[in-house]
């Protein structure tokens, strides 16, 4: 592990960051990992909770399997669902993170989910690479769609703001620039397509497949059902499945790196543990403080 703090402003970095493996919702999550690089003095006290840095990802085999199917939860959370996480890059703590259900709203005419997934560097990064950045995302409270998402990045002195609304009587994606794209009916976008993996039957040992769009395009993806695994995070300890995204058609995970989740093997699916290995390190974004909602 490196000793110096590698310049955020570093184009390789830049370039190698903009390619790491992010799910879904957790784009603006993973964004801290620019800025998780050792420094000294910086949370070196900080624990993975029982995760080595140099631990390798499960795989498709490595984990209990039964051939069982947990069943399709339709609502797994409830409208002030808030989960806290610490964003690590091996024993260095980069910031937090959020996501959330903060409501359930109207939205042109439809009652949508609002999800939210927020991302902040801490104290001791802001003064080198300060990141804020929010995603929200509108999601069909029936049809389990999305019909908006909207980001609201700020990482160093970049800022940037960026819409889609997804029209399914035209079947396209409306761009803020006025471009339309082609969409598939009932498609995620790249913070409800987690939401929505929540509340499919997961086959243990094979896979869940749908929808996604991003990045002007939409593919299908596979969310393999790796296994069982008990976790311990600092939000105490879960019986979960672990579950890895993959985009068939490539993409930004296309030979870019891995990602598992571990989900609360329970009627919540709640996440508690994120692992990425990529090619300038491994992050780890770890449950801290839970608020169930009502």
């Amino acid at each position: 592990m490196r000793s110096e703090p590698i310049p955020p402003t570093d184009p390789r970095l830049a370039s190698a960051w903009r390619r790491a493996p992010v799910f879904l919702l957790l784009r603006s999550l993973v964004l801290l990992l620019v800025l998780a690089t050792p420094a000294p003095a910086a949370d070196s006290t900080a624990t993975s909770a029982g995760f080595e840095d140099n631990e390798e990802l499960p795989t498709a085999g490595s984990l209990p399997q039964d051939g069982s199917v947990l069943p399709a939860v339709p609502t797994p959370f409830r409208p002030g669902e808030s989960l806290k996480f610490s964003v690590q890059y091996g024993f260095i703590k980069a910031g937090y993170a959020w996501l959330e259900v903060d409501k359930l709203k109207q939205a042109d005419g439809h009652w949508v989910y609002e999800l939210v997934a927020r991302a902040e560097s801490n104290g001791f990064f802001d003064h080198v690479y300060k990141v804020r950045n929010r995603i929200e995302s509108d999601w069909d409270s029936t049809g389990h769609f999305s019909r908006r998402y909207a980001e609201d990045r700020r990482e160093g002195h970049y800022k940037t703001k960026s819409e889609i609304r997804f029209d399914y009587d035209k079947q396209e994606a409306l761009y803020g620039d006025g471009q339309t794209y082609p969409i598939p009916p009932g498609v995620q976008d790249a913070l409800s397509a987690f939401f929505y993996t929540r509340t499919q039957a997961l086959p243990l040992g094979s896979s869940v497949y749908f929808d996604y769009h991003a990045g002007r395009k939409s593919q299908p993806i596979e969310v393999k059902v790796l296994g069982r695994e008990h976790v311990k995070v600092p939000a105490g300890e879960f019986d979960c499945i672990a579950i890895e995204p993959v985009l068939k058609a490539g993409g930004i995970f296309k030979n870019k790196g891995r990602l598992v989740i571990w989900i609360t093997d329970d009627e919540r699916r709640m996440p508690v543990l994120m692992r990425s290995q990529v090619t300038i390190g491994s992050v780890s974004v770890l449950l801290v403080e839970v608020k169930p909602g009502s």
